[in-house]
């Protein structure tokens, strides 16, 4: 009789730490962060992204900046937004003149899917996240470029 116990004590305790791992999983996936955290910033080596206005264009991305000087600008821009993720992509522009739409290519060979920011929504990968100190600084992505034409 007590190690039948025994065993629905053991068993108790997994699926407690089961689902108390779930729980601290899902609350850190959806934690206000550091967008720069999120695009794990540090590893990026070349930023690709298309060349705006994005309506003279068939999607493809036909500019890219490799130099690593211009690549910590960026993310140094970047390190002052902060994010929180509100679930998978589910997204309706309501700036579609001030998008920044980008790829990012990692020193392990990683590469994003099309990503997006706008004023306020930053997709990233299959995710979206809300800007939490936004609006996102458009002006700045449109000088940025410009300078690295």
């Amino acid at each position: 009789m007590i190690n039948i116990k025994n065993k629905y004590i053991y068993l108790f305790a997994i699926i407690l730490i089961i689902v108390l791992l779930f729980i601290i999983i899902r609350w850190n996936d959806y934690r206000e962060k550091e967008l720069v955290d999120v695009m794990d910033a540090e590893d990026i080596v070349e930023v690709l992204y298309r060349n705006l206005p994005l309506e003279s264009h068939g999607g493809e991305f036909d500019r890219s900046i490799s130099d690593s000087e211009s690549i910590q600008e960026l993310v140094d821009f970047f390190s002052q937004y902060r994010v929180k993720k509100v679930g998978l992509r589910n997204f309706t522009t309501k700036y579609p003149n001030e998008q920044f739409i980008f790829k990012l290519e990692y020193a392990d060979k990683r590469i994003t899917i099309d990503s997006l920011i706008e004023k306020d929504v930053v997709l990233l990968i299959n995710d979206q996240y809300e800007i939490t100190n936004g609006p996102f600084d458009y002006k700045w992505i449109e000088d940025f470029i410009e300078r690295h034409e």
